[in-house]
């Protein structure tokens, strides 16, 4: 069955140049919204979002598919699947921000689950086509060439990450960032959460902390990093998975060694 799989690659690429890459710095007034909360929505991300749905419940005939765009408009969806289906994860358009201001920085996401773990992942660029992937047990690669985070580990003192706030975190959670964040060195985010798992899975950052986790942001990126050999678990230590939006927070590391470390400059009292 999941020699289908390699068909994906080719559904992703084929729909960006048809939804994504035509509006990439093409959009109208009237191509842009905003969803409850005031996140940014384009017509790019809607249409995106149908036609992967469609391509990919042909590709697995009764597979079930939640998407960003989609939740946003059918409530507690997230409660209602049934993680032991066969189910796909859509970001149609990660950094949609930065997509509707012009800025290259964003991603096409996907994940796919079999009976509630994620057995592969996708991050694409639609502007110059790379690919990020992987599938469980099999290692995580970017445009083939196979991914190892483990052959450049450094001290936390010389490694760099990125801390990702959301205005509704845990306000325990961003009292302890405010007060310790200076024991790490961290760089400003890309404001687009594939990207950034990019900068972890290629080793040019080493660390991230987030703290808004909802599924089509992290299962991709999460399985991305793993594969390459990196260690990423929610702050009560569970591994993050699909169920894990209500956390209050997903941090990744090159290792657990490392991971425990930076929980501990960050959280000890």
């Amino acid at each position: 069955m999941f020699s289908k799989l390699d068909k994906v690659t080719e559904i992703l690429n084929e729909v960006s140049e048809q939804t994504i890459v035509p509006r990439f710095r093409n959009l109208s007034e009237s191509d842009v919204s905003y969803k409850k909360g005031g996140e940014t929505v384009t017509i790019a991300d809607t249409e995106a979002e149908a036609l992967l749905e469609k391509r990919l419940i042909d590709l697995f005939t009764g597979s079930q598919v939640v998407g960003e765009e989609k939740a946003a408009s059918i409530p507690n969806i997230l409660e209602k699947i049934d993680e032991r289906e066969l189910t796909w994860v859509i970001d149609p358009i990660d950094g949609t921000n930065n997509f509707a201001r012009g800025r290259d920085i964003f991603k096409t996401m996907l994940a796919l689950l079999y009976q509630g773990e994620t057995v592969a992942g996708w991050i694409l660029s639609p502007v110059d086509k790379s690919m990020l992937e992987a599938r469980k047990g099999e290692g995580a690669f970017w445009d083939g060439q196979r991914l190892d985070i483990t052959r450049s580990i450094k001290a936390l003192d010389q490694s760099v990450g990125t801390f990702h706030g959301s205005k509704d975190q845990d306000p325990v959670i961003r009292k302890s960032l405010d007060k310790n964040r200076f024991r790490l060195n961290t760089v400003n985010t890309l404001r687009c959460a594939g990207a950034d798992y990019e900068r972890l899975a290629t080793s040019k950052t080493q660390f991230a902390f987030f703290t808004r986790l909802m599924p089509w942001d992290h299962l991709p990126g999460e399985l991305i990093h793993r594969e390459a050999g990196g260690h990423g678990a929610c702050l009560d230590r569970t591994a993050y998975s699909f169920s894990s939006y209500n956390k209050q927070g997903l941090l990744l590391a090159p290792n657990e060694e490392l991971w425990d470390e930076i929980h501990h400059r960050l959280f000890s009292t």
